[in-house]
């Protein structure tokens, strides 16, 4: 009550006393001026008995007044700092001192897939991958949460519901009562699977712009000695009337050839992308992502079938995107028919109302049920440590919803998979 000043008490309570004793000598001086002194002290003591009363009802009810309005300031900021909790863009949750969850929010809610009902009363170890808690996670930060008094932004892993691991910075302190016993602990974590991916794809733009340059060094020293290898062949075709040797230089200057686009494909592949909206043509981009993949070694006993709709109407968006969903999907088909003895990949376009349909069939081992639905989500992977990053779908799936588009895929064990996406012809927006 520090805003109940003391001055106001102390001057409300003369004030009483004043009111009240003035009154009586009013009344003794005007009516009773010659009572006797039994009567002056029955006087007296009413006086003091209602002075007393009057004190007692007064007290009281600022008491009851002023706890009405401290239990309104409390709810209010009880109210307050549940809100901030509850819609916080951080999951928080309180724990006890035994590591059994306390309190779980609304974004706890939302990281990591569990409901409040369903994990309150849990050990925080059901939120711990396996391979964290045999290396002793938890005791961990345990260990320099005592010694610090927090831990502060600390990447990690935890589980989602699903099984998912969710990248996040993790802020833990301890809860104290006052008397300055831990009674509990808190958890603040920030999912950071946004800002994991924009790294990955920076690193990958960085590395293929590093790839950029060294193809662009490469089509240099290699162009120099290719145009003089090619005007000798040319030169010995003029000199040789052998057939045979004609049939020779002419293979030699065919692979000439292979090897001067090779490397022109590998530069335009590589450089940064363009921004630039324009209206483009579907199927010029699928022949060029198959053209550049020709050149690829895992794509060398592939067959690409093609089946483009030869009018098909031109879309406005960015066609490096495109070029870039294109080759994602094209990788994963030649990856998932790897174990084949004749591998193939169709790829078919078609005009379907107001959008145009684009198919990527293999005829590889497929994907099993389980993992269908998980196939756009960042990092799922169900190729080998090493072989792959699970960045490559949820990136395409990004760029044709920001079109305005859908992607989605139908697939079982042993039948193959096809990626189906759908771009809508009006209205298509680019790619932020």
């Amino acid at each position: 009550m520090s805003h109940v000043r003391i001055g106001y008490l102390f001057f409300t309570s003369l004030l009483i006393l004043g009111l009240v004793f003035g009154a009586f000598e009013i009344i003794k001086v005007t009516f009773w001026d010659n009572l006797s002194s039994l009567n002056l002290q029955i006087l007296y003591f009413s006086r003091g008995v209602i002075v007393s009363l009057l004190l007692m009802i007064w007290a009281a009810w600022t008491v009851y007044n002023y706890r009405e309005i401290y239990e309104k300031k409390i709810e209010t900021t009880e109210g307050y700092y549940r809100d901030i909790v509850t819609h916080s863009g951080d999951a928080i949750i309180a724990l006890d001192p035994d590591g059994t969850i306390t309190s779980w929010n609304h974004s706890a809610e939302e990281i990591l897939g569990w409901e409040a009902e369903k994990i309150v009363g849990q050990s925080v170890k059901r939120l711990i991958p396996p391979e964290l808690l045999s290396k002793n996670e938890l005791q961990r930060i345990r260990k320099n949460m005592y010694s610090r008094g927090q831990v502060a932004n600390y990447e990690t892993e935890r589980l989602h519901k699903n099984g998912e691991k969710v990248f996040v910075s993790l802020t833990e302190s301890l809860i104290r009562n006052d008397d300055n016993e831990i009674i509990g602990r808190s958890k603040i974590l920030r999912d950071l699977t946004d800002r994991k991916i924009r790294e990955e794809q920076a690193q990958h733009s960085e590395r293929l712009a590093t790839v950029g340059n060294m193809a662009a060094g490469v089509a240099h020293e290699v162009g120099n000695p290719l145009a003089a290898i090619s005007s000798l062949v040319q030169l010995c075709q003029r000199k040789s009337d052998d057939p045979f040797i004609q049939e020779q230089l002419k293979k030699v200057r065919e692979h000439i050839q292979r090897i001067t686009k090779i490397v022109r494909d590998l530069v335009d592949f590589s450089r940064p992308a363009s921004l630039q909206t324009e209206m483009m043509q579907i199927n010029t981009i699928i022949e060029s992502a198959v053209g550049l993949l020709k050149h690829d070694a895992r794509c060398r006993y592939v067959t690409f079938n093609l089946e483009l709709y030869p009018d098909l109407p031109k879309l406005k968006g960015v066609p490096d995107h495109i070029h870039q969903v294109m080759v994602n999907l094209l990788l994963n088909a030649v990856d998932a028919t790897d174990k084949l003895e004749h591998p193939a990949v169709t790829i078919s376009t078609w005009q379907e109302e107001n959008s145009v349909k684009i198919a990527v069939k293999d005829s590889g081992e497929g994907i099993s049920r389980g993992h269908l639905p998980r196939i756009f989500e960042p990092f799922f992977t169900t190729k080998e440590i090493g072989n792959g990053t699970g960045l490559g779908l949820s990136v395409s799936h990004g760029i044709i919803t920001q079109m305005n588009g859908h992607i989605k895929a139908a697939s079982d064990l042993g039948s193959g998979t096809t990626f189906t996406i759908s771009l809508p012809v009006k209205e298509t927006k680019t790619p932020a």
